[in-house]
């Protein structure tokens, strides 16, 4: 019996981490086996590195939910939070390639807002988070704002009196512009967003477990977001305990590694966007490093694209990325599209610093040649 269990258990690691023959997969472990306690009972995480159709790594450290017996695992879903808004701008780029919609377009084209500033707002310039629309939704009623849903979140659109600044010059990361985006999609196609984005983009990405979030549905996910109060005990920080937390369109989508896996290799196939349209996404639309407005990923040679961020720094390859954060869920997206190669990390706790592992990474992504300096 326990040599079956040790058979068993080594066919299971070997599907779940390909690559642990190399030297990039172990010194991956090491990495994380300090970052993440082996066998604690407590909030943890799935990290994953894929080159092409390769796996070069992928394990899971933790627990999904704290309330039951349940190790993440390959089926384990994630909110992947603000990583979500990709596929928001995937969907509008769909209906920009239909000839239905225009990056261009002004959002007065498509919604009754009736302040002349809304003329010169553009999709492109919502989804690039160079808009100058405040967010300036009611927060005085808590309660609210943690079951907020995509239509109150929208409500005080028509009631912004001005802008920060003028579209297109500045950058001020705006969660709600991305709802005004699939509500775009929704009219073009003539569909409620979540249904289409099910059929028309995660579906040909061939990712099977993605979904929006459903308070009906949460318990089917297998992983709550977590945060430690002051004495270290862990508290579930998600629905009902975050604000806007069950907003969708900008940073709702619930998903395993897996499925990231699959999307990126999606896009890189041109499966669900032609390139060329994609490679507009990935071209920098406004600088986030010198932006007086947010402070949110403003670090040097940093801009964003239409739903990614684009790091440009000196002496590495151009890295596309989105982070997210959501109640005690912390997600790290991000490629080297030169290269081929794609870094997934989801996370239900909020305790650590995700910056800093980014950067071991990309280090170890060097170190091991798996992507080079220009």
């Amino acid at each position: 019996m326990k040599t079956l269990r040790l058979l068993q258990t080594i066919l299971f690691a070997c599907t779940a981490c390909t690559a642990f023959a190399g030297t990039f997969a172990q010194r991956m472990d090491s990495l994380l086996s300090a970052r993440y306690t082996p066998g604690a009972h407590e909030p943890g995480a799935v990290v994953m590195v894929i080159r092409g159709d390769s796996t070069l790594f992928e394990n899971y450290y933790g627990y999904g939910r704290l309330d039951k017996p349940c190790e993440i695992n390959a089926d384990t879903r994630f909110c992947i939070a603000s990583v979500s808004k990709q596929f928001t701008v995937v969907a509008l780029l769909q209906q920009v390639a239909l000839g239905r919609a225009g990056l261009s377009q002004a959002v007065s084209d498509w919604e009754p807002y009736r302040q002349p500033f809304w003329q010169q707002v553009s999709l492109g310039q919502l989804a690039s988070h160079s808009s100058g629309v405040p967010d300036s939704r009611d927060r005085s009623d808590r309660r609210a704002t943690i079951y907020a849903d995509d239509s109150t979140s929208m409500a005080y659109f028509p009631y912004v009196d001005s802008l920060k600044f003028e579209p297109g010059t500045a950058y001020d990361y705006l969660n709600p512009s991305f709802l005004i985006l699939a509500d775009v999609v929704s009219r073009c196609s003539g569909e409620p967003f979540v249904e289409y984005a099910a059929d028309n983009v995660f579906r040909p990405a061939g990712m099977a477990h993605a979904c929006y979030f459903d308070p009906a549905l949460e318990d089917s996910y297998e992983s709550h977001g977590y945060m430690p109060d002051s004495l270290g005990r862990w508290q579930e920080f998600d629905y009902g305990e975050e604000t806007f937390y069950a907003t969708r369109p900008d940073g709702g989508i619930y998903a395993t590694a897996r499925d990231l896996a699959a999307w990126e290799r999606a896009l890189w196939q041109g499966k669900v966007l032609d390139p060329r349209l994609l490679e507009q996404a990935y071209m920098p639309w406004v600088n986030v490093s010198d932006s007086p407005w947010c402070d949110y990923q403003r670090r040097p040679n940093t801009w964003y694209g239409l739903g990614w961020f684009v790091d440009t720094t000196p002496g590495m390859p151009v890295k596309v990325y989105h982070t997210g954060d959501n109640g005690g869920y912390q997600a790290y997206l991000a490629k080297y599209p030169a290269e081929k190669v794609a870094i997934i990390v989801l996370e239900n706790r909020h305790d650590f610093d995700r910056w800093q592992l980014a950067l071991e990474i990309d280090r170890l992504l060097l170190e091991e040649n798996i992507i080079g300096r220009p």
